[in-house]
Formats: C-alpha cells, sequence, structure tokens
C-alpha cells in the first residue's frame, strides 16, 4: 500500500484524489494547501489528515510520495523537499518554469534515489497513444509531419485565472503547450530548430495563444497551437493530425468549456491512399488514472519509471521556453 500526500486542494488535486480512490494498492493519507479551509475541506472527503506546509506534513505524517498539483512556480520547492525526505515525487505538467530548476529536482531525486514521474498526460490518452502505435508501426509509411491542437476558454475552475500569468504558469507557451510539444517529441525525437508566433495579452502578464512550428533532428517537422481565450461556448477543442507516406491518422475532440464531455463524433480515424478509411478500436480509458496507476504500480513493485520521466519533462520544458523565446523575440530559435 503506498500512502501518498496530495500538494494543493484545488481541481487537479481533486481529478488527481478521485483517480486515487480508483487504485487498489494506494491510499491518500494528506491534503496540503497554503488555505488551511480548502485543505481540510478536500481532506474530510478522503478521510485524510491537512496541512499546510510541506515541512508539517514531512515531520509529522508518514507517507512515500507526493503528488503536487500547485501553480508551477512551487513545483521546485517542493518536489526538492520532499526528495530530500526520501519521498517519491509525482508533478503536475509542466516539470517546473525553469532548466535550472529543473536540473535541481532531477538531481535531488537522483541523489536520493526516489522514484519520480511528471504528468504529461497525453502519454496516456488513449487517441494519443494509438495514433502514435499506429504512426511507429510503419504501416502508413514514414511520418513525415504532425499537427496538435488545443484550445479552450478560461475553465470555471482556474482560480483567480492565475494560469494566464507568466508568473505563476509560464503563460499560454508553457502552461498548456508544453502538452502538445511533449507529444511531438514522443513521435519524433530530438528538436533542433523551433519559430514560434503568439498573442500576448499585457493586462494577464503572458501569451494567450501561440503557434509553434518545430523541425526535427530526425526531418520530420511538428506544429503546435495552444490558446485559452476563447470566450463564451466555444467546447474545449484537441485535434491530433499526422501525416505519413502512405495515410494520414486524424482526431479531433471536443468537450465541454470545463474539459467535461465529448463529442459523439469524437473518433480517431485512418485514411490509407487506396482511398478507404477505418476507426481502429480504442480502449476509452481515463488518462489520469491510466497514468497514476503506472506511477503507483511502479512504486508499489519497486519499478523504475519510464514513461514521461524528469528528464521526459525537462525536455518538453526545454522546446517550451524555446517556443516562447522565439514568440517573444520574433526570431528562430536553434534547439
Amino acid at each position: 500500500m503506498v500512502k501518498i500526500a496530495i500538494i494543493g486542494a484545488g481541481f487537479c488535486a481533486k481529478v488527481h484524489a478521485d483517480a486515487y480512490k480508483k487504485i487498489k494498492n494506494v491510499k491518500v493519507v494528506a491534503i496540503v494547501d497554503l488555505l488551511e479551509e480548502k485543505a481540510k475541506e478536500l481532506a474530510k472527503e478522503f478521510n485524510a489528515h491537512y496541512y499546510v506546509n510541506i515541512d508539517t506534513l514531512l515531520k509529522n505524517e508518514d507517507i512515500d510520495s507526493v503528488d503536487i498539483c500547485i501553480p508551477i512556480n512551487k513545483h521546485a520547492e517542493i518536489a526538492i523537499k520532499a526528495a530530500n525526505a526520501c519521498k517519491h515525487i509525482f508533478i503536475e505538467k509542466p516539470i517546473t518554469l525553469s532548466l535550472k530548476e529543473a536540473d535541481e529536482i532531477i538531481e535531488a531525486a537522483k541523489i536520493n534515489s526516489v522514484n519520480s514521474m511528471v504528468g504529461h498526460c497525453i502519454r496516456f490518452w488513449p487517441e494519443y497513444v494509438k495514433a502514435k502505435e499506429i504512426a511507429d508501426s510503419g504501416k502508413l509509411g514514414k511520418p513525415l509531419y504532425a499537427y496538435s491542437e488545443r484550445l479552450l476558454t478560461c475553465p470555471d475552475w482556474l482560480e483567480d485565472n492565475w494560469a494566464f500569468n507568466e508568473k505563476y504558469s509560464g503563460g499560454a507557451a508553457i502552461d498548456l503547450q508544453c502538452h502538445d510539444l511533449d507529444y511531438l517529441i514522443w513521435l519524433f525525437g530530438k528538436p533542433c530548430i523551433v519559430k514560434s508566433q503568439g498573442v500576448y495579452n499585457p493586462d494577464f502578464g503572458g501569451f494567450i495563444q501561440v503557434a509553434t512550428s518545430v523541425e526535427f533532428e530526425s526531418g520530420q517537422i511538428g506544429l503546435a497551437q495552444g490558446g485559452w481565450a476563447y470566450h463564451g461556448s466555444f467546447p474545449y477543442t484537441v485535434v491530433v493530425r499526422v501525416l505519413c507516406e502512405r495515410g494520414t491518422i486524424d482526431w479531433l475532440f471536443r468537450g465541454g468549456k470545463n474539459i467535461e464531455g465529448r463529442s459523439n463524433e469524437s473518433h480517431l480515424i485512418v485514411y490509407e491512399a487506396d482511398g478507404s478509411s477505418y476507426k481502429p478500436e480504442i480502449e476509452q480509458i481515463d488518462p489520469y488514472l491510466a497514468e497514476l496507476k503506472y506511477f503507483i504500480d511502479c512504486l508499489d513493485n519497486k519499478k523504475p519509471i519510464e514513461k514521461s520521466t524528469l528528464e521526459n519533462g525537462r525536455t518538453a520544458l526545454e522546446l517550451s521556453l524555446a517556443a516562447r523565446k522565439s514568440a517573444k523575440e520574433k526570431i528562430t530559435v536553434k534547439f
């Protein structure tokens, strides 16, 4: 049985806590949040203890791991404290906001021999996994180009719109676009050239819309687009399209404003060169449950984390930072 403390008591923390309920070999034993009432409320729901800071938690609670679900600018501080206390670490994406901090987290985890993982949920999302599986199989020939898009209006659960501000989240260029840039890296490997353009909103202190073209050392090309300033009833929209030598993989997903639900027409479709097309069978599983189950199973069975590692998180951050630099300075960045 893995005993875990969730750091944070907001929407993301609740999603993770609900997922842990469905995993047999884990128990949420503590919730930590600076706002005592929030910590107390979520802890009560899960019959857990609550704390207002990680220092008190580490001093008083018998835990195996922490799950970090707080604004990104605080990730490194919490992760390093946990690692130095020999606690395993799950960090919601992005890993942090600077490569220096990412390296410090990686070093702390290595020195203290703790298992650690970054929550890039796309690597566990059924349609993304299937698209990569088909692309990697060679059935459609070599993948040449991929497009990955994520567009939404500000969800109701985002407190005080903190994610719009680069100081706390890195803005859409990092906090949002890192999903799709990480997927392109997962598909094509090491990037080499980055060119990005974006819409910067000084009122929020960050990019609210960004599009990034990436050339990879393999010669393949990817385009990621992310934006979170759409309005009204605009649905949460995701697109994945992979162009191969002998066919195309295509998926359009539309959900509700708060990322709930899905369109009845949300099918991944494979278009082949002979004019035929088909919808591959895909097991519908909750990607958040899948990633957390993988993490807990690795801890419970004392196996190393091999999916969505800290190093994977660092590479996604490095590409996201290059994209933001390109958009801000209106330059092409060599990776």
